[in-house]
């Protein structure tokens, strides 16, 4: 049988080479999610929301808003401890902007969309390791870890009340982001028939400037909370050990 790490390493390469790696990771999720299953390891699909912001960005219209969709790989250490990782391949980033302007190769198109409010979306695969301890009871998991932030596409919506103008938002992003996310959790383990529902709460601290020189001189940092559940995919034997 194959190590853990192994099992890990496998399934998110071949994650990470695939054109349509959401939605797949779902499909691959539900076809080998049991048959890869043991009392060490095991797939999850997760879903949550974010919410939160982006420092000192002029003129934000209310805060930042997401959602998440992915899979997660989970390796048990021992009884109490425990190490994860999620890949979410949707990861998307909602904000607004009260006073915008548009710059593109048009200086006509420029003149219509001067201070116009700007709706931005930024999509990333994110990446968060989870090293996490549990309860004795079995109720509760504290946890901690890096997390990743690889942007994938940006985009912004200038509106104008003669019509919507849309156009990339690439030229004022970066690439990139890390911090620290925190997470609790609390688990339902004879729910679902005994395979369990996973709650999250969590925090995310981006260190990052996410935004490069042509954004603005401020430093822009991503922080959000978030909430998240995931439906672990065991065995029928650990299924029916929870429900006892």
């Amino acid at each position: 049988m194959k190590s853990v790490t192994t099992k890990i390493l496998l399934v998110f390469s071949f994650l990470f080479i695939s054109h349509a790696a959401f939605s797949q990771a779902a499909i691959l999720a539900m076809i080998f999610g049991d048959k890869v299953a043991s009392e060490k390891f095991n797939l999850s699909l997760e879903f949550g929301g974010v919410w939160g912001g982006i420092s000192d960005v002029e003129n934000m219209d209310g805060g930042m808003r997401g959602v998440n969709f992915g899979i997660g790989l989970n390796g048990k250490l021992s009884d109490n401890f425990f190490v994860s990782g999620n890949a979410y391949f949707l990861a998307r980033r909602k904000f607004s902007m009260s006073s915008f302007s548009l710059v593109s190769d048009d200086p006509f198109l420029d003149a219509q969309f001067q201070n116009v409010k700007t709706d931005v979306t930024m999509n990333f695969i994110e990446v968060p390791i989870f090293f996490s301890y549990q309860t004795n009871n079995k109720k509760m998991r504290f946890s901690v870890g890096p997390q990743f932030e690889f942007l994938q596409k940006s985009n912004a919506q200038y509106n104008h009340e003669q019509g919507d103008f849309k156009k990339s938002f690439g030229r004022y992003t970066n690439n990139f982001d890390w911090g620290p996310v925190f997470n609790v959790s609390y688990l339902l383990n004879s729910a679902h028939k005994g395979r369990g529902i996973h709650i999250h709460a969590r925090y995310y601290m981006g260190t990052q400037d996410i935004f490069n020189a042509n954004f603005g001189p401020n430093v822009n940092k991503m922080n959000y909370f978030s909430l998240h559940v995931s439906f672990p995919f065991i065995t029928d034997e650990l299924a029916a050990k929870n429900l006892e």
